[in-house]
């Protein structure tokens, strides 16, 4: 049986159980619950620490980057609360739709 079967998307078990100090870098909607990397670790000098380069690459080879707005929410959650714009209607005039 190969690995991916039976292991969970999205978990890591180095994450889990080596060093569960990256779990500050997954970032977990408030509102839907959809998990993802923090863009944090995309900056430059994260990964010069040989531990945050390690997380870097699970959490990269695990997870989706999921930036989060200051209320906690996804940029899907925060369109559809802050009056259900998308990207094509937000700031534009919309007579030619």
């Amino acid at each position: 049986m190969s690995h991916s079967k039976i292991t969970k998307r999205g978990y890591s078990f180095y994450l889990e159980q080596w060093f569960p100090g990256g779990k500050k870098y997954i970032n977990v909607c408030k509102l839907c619950g959809q998990r993802g990397y923090s863009p944090v670790i995309e900056q430059a000098g994260f990964c010069d620490d040989p531990h945050h380069r390690a997380v870097y690459t699970e959490l990269v080879k695990t997870l989706r980057k999921l930036p989060l707005d200051e209320a906690g929410r996804c940029e899907m959650c925060a369109n559809a609360m802050d009056g259900g714009q998308d990207a094509r209607t937000a700031g534009g005039n919309n007579d030619d739709l």
